[in-house]
């Protein structure tokens, strides 16, 4: 069994469900109440085993507030994929999530397989999601993308649903790192006389 080591940044507009979704994947308490945005970055941590490998994701959940988009060059650095978060009930999002792939995969030339767009309707006990969500429609509309809904006081029943899409980022995350190892081991030998 190989280990890999993978670094997932999570962005999205403020509000879009990233700091519950991260916690709930890393098996962290959620916090229930009161709304506490994040400042910059938070990291969780997780391991996932896709086949016979065991992949341990570091989970970035980057803040989606434009006063800290000065330290996105920072936060991007070395990423080998990307979540886009948005709220299903707020799709005018969208353009926002434009210029986080503009910063975030743009520079580290992410493929389709390292993209994934998750919409997470946040719902409270005794409230009902919205559904019917139809997808992105601008220029990220080619990205993998899926739809979830969490509550925070039970959040099992949404985490099996994430992992469904996130198991195939990681393994497209995966197989990208795997041809870059590759390639660069084919460039350090020597040509055959």
């Amino acid at each position: 069994m190989s280990e890999f080591m993978l670094k997932i940044c999570v962005v999205g507009p403020c509000r879009s469900g990233k700091t519950l979704l991260c916690r709930a994947l890393a098996e962290q308490p959620i916090l229930n109440g009161e709304y506490h945005p994040t400042a910059a970055v938070r990291i969780q941590e997780f391991s996932r085993a896709l086949g016979v490998d065991c992949v341990k994701v570091q989970l970035w959940d980057c803040s989606g507030s434009n006063q800290y988009q000065h330290y996105w060059p920072v936060l991007a650095k070395d990423l080998d994929g990307i979540v886009l978060t948005l709220d299903p009930q707020h799709p005018e999002t969208e353009k926002e999530l434009e210029a986080f792939y503009m910063n975030f995969a743009q520079p580290n030339a992410l493929t389709m397989k390292q993209c994934l767009t998750l919409a997470i309707q946040v719902v409270k006990e005794g409230a009902y999601s919205l559904g019917g969500w139809q997808g992105l429609q601008g220029k990220l509309k080619k990205l993998s993308q899926a739809y979830v809904t969490m509550n925070p006081a039970s959040p099992a029943s949404g985490l099996q649903d994430a992992f469904v899409a996130l198991d195939k980022l990681l393994a497209g995350c995966m197989q990208q790192k795997k041809d870059a190892i590759e390639r660069q081991v084919m460039d350090e030998q020597p040509a055959p006389e």
